[in-house]
């Protein structure tokens, strides 16, 4: 339990540390250490929390930084976030859960 507290926690410094890092300019390095942050959580069996997982491009592992590397549009209630470098696209519905709002007032 206590090693995968570890590598969960090398994880997500290496993400946190390759946006920094292609926020700089410098992207193939940050690349690399998503690629690293992805191995770890392979090997180690742990899964990345989805804040993180969300970071990155899933395609060719590029920080998503929004208007440096990614582009994000709405679009009649769909968030659709783009990736500037391979133009990979995920789709996220806006819309709240209407069991929640019900749960919530009663």
């Amino acid at each position: 339990m206590r090693r995968k507290n570890t590598i969960r926690k090398r994880i997500i410094e290496l993400i946190i540390q390759s946006v920094n890092i292609a926020k700089e300019g410098n992207l193939e390095l940050a690349r690399e250490y998503v690629k690293l942050a992805i191995m770890y959580s392979r090997k180690g069996k742990v899964k990345i929390p989805l804040k993180y997982k969300r970071m990155f491009c899933r395609k060719c592992y590029t920080p998503l930084i929004v208007g440096l590397t990614e582009r994000r549009r709405i679009r009649s209630k769909i968030l659709i976030r783009t990736c500037l470098i391979c133009n990979w696209q995920r789709r996220y519905v806006l819309t709240r859960d209407k069991r929640v709002n019900k749960e919530s007032k009663s």
